[in-house]
């Protein structure tokens, strides 16, 4: 069975990008807007949403131009074909690369939270086995687990977070729009990489099978994760204000920790909380693996990833360990995100778009010319 020629619908796409966009990034988005944008957080959060949107709409035209096309083939025939393997090849090691960080940040995150006494090897290897497992069962699964994990791992977090609503504090937001202008500009490209894991539009778009819906998934898709990020900053800031928020590692992790539901049978709610949001960085992992994976079978001319899903194993979990500390693993990532990302998440795509909006103007006064 070629499991390449998997195909899924567009609702099916909107849960897997939502996965692939929350992870492990928005459990310190709200410590570092408190810490860079102060009582402007929110503000900032929302203009940051709105031009990662523009953007979206940008790539989303670049692949309706191209339906049934991963990258490689785009590049190939926008410039030419030589640099569309290499482009290919780009891609591969930047999502190999978010990959590996986003495996250690959940070894890191399962074992200071949930299985202390537990070898974090063990439990990346554990984790990598089953993630496998999923990718080789190809797109058509992943979608389908998508679908049921996103409600299960996100409302019961939004849930128990709005039972700390009585002890907020919204007056931390405030005075609005004392933070200098050019300091929210430096801040925005923060909100622009909390969204990275989009980009895998690129490749995934390639199993659409109703690719007329594409747009209004990006909408939906970049409008609800918006409203995610909003709540959960709002809830954090307002919970533990500016200063406590920043000087966090994961501020939402610690917002998990302090909820107490009154009446419940469980001691340890946030234990719960944290085991359904690590379904959602779980799916994160899974998708970008399979992408690099399929990436890797396009490069190489292969009908089938899924062998390339065991080859990678122990490339990513060897890699995964090299960090000392989750420290060190967070500055790897924000350093990744801010020069890769900005590459392959936004540069990239909107130049292939501009060029094929070129060909194509030269191939029309070429047809009036001959």
């Amino acid at each position: 069975m070629d499991r390449n020629n998997d195909t899924i619908a567009s609702s099916q796409l909107f849960s897997i990008l939502v996965n692939a966009i929350i992870g492990v990034g928005i459990l310190s988005l709200p410590g570092t807007l408190a810490m860079t944008a102060g009582p402007d957080s929110l503000i900032v959060l929302v203009c940051g949403s709105i031009m990662f949107l523009i953007l979206a709409l940008f790539i989303q035209r670049l692949i309706s131009k191209f339906p049934q096309k991963t990258i490689i083939e785009i590049t190939d025939f926008v410039l030419f074909k030589p640099l569309g393997v290499l482009v290919g090849i780009c891609y591969f090691i930047y999502t190999l690369s978010l990959v590996v960080l986003e495996v250690r940040s959940f070894g890191e995150i399962t074992k200071n939270y949930l299985l202390i006494n537990t070898p974090i090897e063990i439990i990346i290897i554990s984790f990598l086995l089953t993630a496998v497992y999923l990718v080789r069962s190809g797109v058509e699964s992943i979608a389908r687990i998508s679908v049921i994990i996103l409600p299960l791992s996100i409302f019961p977090a939004i849930l128990a977070s709005l039972v700390a609503i009585p002890d907020l504090d919204f007056t931390y937001f405030l005075p609005v729009l004392r933070t200098p202008f050019s300091q929210i500009i430096k801040t925005l490209p923060k909100v622009f990489f909390s969204f990275l894991g989009f980009e895998v539009i690129l490749f995934l778009s390639f199993f659409v099978k109703d690719t007329k819906n594409i747009k209004k998934t990006t909408i939906r898709t970049i409008g609800f994760v918006s409203i995610v990020y909003f709540i959960f900053t709002a809830i954090t800031i307002a919970r533990f204000g500016i200063v406590e928020s920043k000087n966090l590692i994961w501020p939402v992790v610690t917002l998990f920790k302090s909820v107490d539901i009154p009446g419940t049978l469980l001691e340890n709610v946030e234990s719960v909380i944290m085991a359904t949001w690590l379904l959602s960085i779980f799916m994160t992992i899974v998708i970008g693996y399979f992408g690099a994976s399929f990436l890797l079978s396009r490069i190489l001319k292969s009908k089938e990833q899924n062998y390339f899903a065991l080859i990678l194993l122990p490339l990513v979990y060897t890699l995964s360990l090299i960090p000392e500390n989750i420290v060190e693993v967070s500055d790897y990532l924000q350093r990744f995100s801010n020069l890769m990302g900005t590459i392959f998440g936004a540069a990239l795509p909107i130049v292939l778009l501009l060029f094929s909006l070129f060909r194509k103007k030269t191939k029309k006064g070429m047809k009036k010319n001959g």
